[in-house]
């Protein structure tokens, strides 16, 4: 005798008694979404960096508009300047 699987509900909702398509659905999605979490990691390293060079390129400018302003103000006298 041989025995059979009871896969009466499942049926009736309309769902197969195999996983497989559940797991591979499963597989999927969890690869999609560590694909989209690489893509935003990636992309927030980049605006990261980009923000730090606007930053760094903002201290330049202002540094050198500084020394331009202040001249040799607070220097100490050379030899060759007294």
């Amino acid at each position: 005798m041989k025995l059979q699987t009871d896969d009466g509900p499942r049926y009736s909702l309309g769902i197969g008694s195999s996983s497989d398509d559940a797991v591979g659905s499963r597989r999927k999605f969890t690869r999609r979404f560590v694909e989209g979490i690489g893509k935003l990691a990636g992309n927030a390293k980049g605006d990261r960096r980009e923000i730090i060079g606007k930053k760094t390129r903002g201290l330049v400018i202002r540094l050198s508009e500084v020394t331009e302003v202040y001249g040799n103000y607070g220097r100490r006298p050379t030899a060759d300047s007294r």
